[in-house]
């Protein structure tokens, strides 16, 4: 009770004061709420200083990432390639798959960079008479996804061209070795700085055949000549037209420049689509012994299987086991499995039985009489029938086994 204060006077709460409650309690638990709204409001303004400082503190400058190619660009190689010929004025298709007639642009341009398979002699000659009637093709000597001189043989054959592998000989080490060469098309022209590979290069039949040969020591990189009204341009290499590979170097300038060997705003045909070949054509290709050794299995699998003509054999009859069967099937389970003294105790149990039935006095008698009662009336040698008799342990398997054996004798006998 404070002084002051008479008897039956109570101490006045303070507002927020719970019954109970003492004023030193209420003092601390606000002094904890205002620590506690301090430190959220000085959060707070350090988030905010954080924030200002990120915005108005630091120089921004912008930078290019490699995110990667995406949607068509990841599934078409050549389409900064069609994007660049269409921005040039040029109508631009990309096809593929086997070469027909029809897909050809008369007067245009083809591009050959990519086949679902070598080129077959029907497509070689639709191709030559297709030139001939004013088309101009340029081709990729090594066109995927072969990438050697497989793709291209027949053509290169009927214009009288070898495609050279220059590492022949070399081990395969990684991917294929690409080197800078500089081409100059007519003397006073600016060069061109172009990135091949070194491993192909084209070798003529007859050089003079070609209009125009650029290359070193017989061992070409462009072959070209008129083809009745059009014209045939032989390259060993073009991986530089895929991608982002063709706005490296002089790459573009020098596509540019094999274009108009033959002038003309004309269509241009990228033959560079894959065709998807049937899982029985694509087996068939690469796997044709494994195939058909599977289907002369399973052709000899069903003939096994195959009804037979004529009767029907009867099913054999069942041939029942007999009880005896069983029981010495059991016995030398036993006998093997270390049990071979416990099979002469019972046959010397049942032995001693049937002799009790035929002499009562048999159980008096010692081991010598019972030996020789058994030898006078079931035959054999008294010592043998002595010792099969005697139950000490310590006997033999061979021994046992000839006590098993008389023993079963003179059971069957009494």
């Amino acid at each position: 009770m404070s002084p002051g204060m008479s008897p039956g006077m109570s101490p006045r709460m303070s507002p927020g004061m719970s019954p109970g409650m003492s004023p030193r309690t209420s003092t601390g638990v606000s002094l904890a709420r205002r620590l506690l709204l301090a430190l959220l409001i000085a959060l707070l303004a350090g988030g905010a200083t954080v924030v200002w400082l990120s915005r108005h503190s630091f120089r921004r400058a912008p930078r290019s990432i490699e995110v990667g190619l995406r949607g068509e660009a990841l599934e078409n190689p050549t389409l900064l390639l069609q994007k660049w010929l269409e921005a040039e004025g040029r109508p631009v298709q990309r096809k593929g798959g086997e070469v027909l007639a029809q897909e050809l642009p008369e007067g245009g341009v083809l591009l050959l960079l990519h086949l679902s398979q070598p080129l077959t002699q029907p497509e070689v000659d639709t191709l030559l008479a297709w030139v001939r009637r004013g088309g101009h093709l340029l081709t990729d000597g090594t066109a995927a996804p072969f990438n050697d001189d497989r793709g291209l043989a027949l053509l290169h054959r009927a214009l009288d061209v070898t495609l050279q592998n220059k590492q022949a000989g070399e081990p395969k080490v990684g991917g294929p070795k690409q080197q800078e060469d500089t081409d100059t098309f007519q003397e006073g022209e600016q060069p061109y700085r172009v990135r091949r590979t070194s491993q192909w290069r084209l070798v003529p039949g007859d050089a003079n055949a070609w209009s125009y040969i650029l290359g070193d020591q017989g061992l070409e990189v462009l072959l070209t000549r008129p083809e009745g009204k059009g014209r045939v341009s032989l390259t060993p290499d073009l991986n530089f037209v895929y991608r982002e590979s063709l706005g490296q170097l002089d790459h573009a300038a020098y596509v540019q420049r094999l274009l108009a060997l033959r002038p003309g705003p004309g269509p241009v045909v990228i033959w560079s689509r894959p065709v998807e070949l049937s899982l029985f054509n694509w087996v068939w290709e690469h796997a044709r012994a494994p195939l058909l050794a599977l289907l002369a299995l399973v052709g000899a699998w069903a003939w096994k299987g195959w009804p037979r003509f004529g009767p029907l054999l009867p099913e054999p009859k069942p041939q029942r086991r007999s009880l005896m069967e069983h029981l010495r099937a059991s016995a030398r389970l036993l006998w093997h499995g270390g049990a071979a003294a416990h099979l002469v105790a019972r046959t010397r149990e049942a032995m001693e039985r049937r002799a009790q039935r035929l002499n009562p006095a048999y159980e008096s008698l010692d081991l010598g009489a019972r030996a020789a009662w058994l030898a006078q009336t079931a035959g054999g040698s008294a010592d043998a029938i002595g010792a099969a008799l005697d139950a000490r342990p310590g006997r033999s398997p061979h021994q046992l086994a000839q006590d098993l054996l008389t023993l079963e004798r003179l059971r069957q006998r009494l």
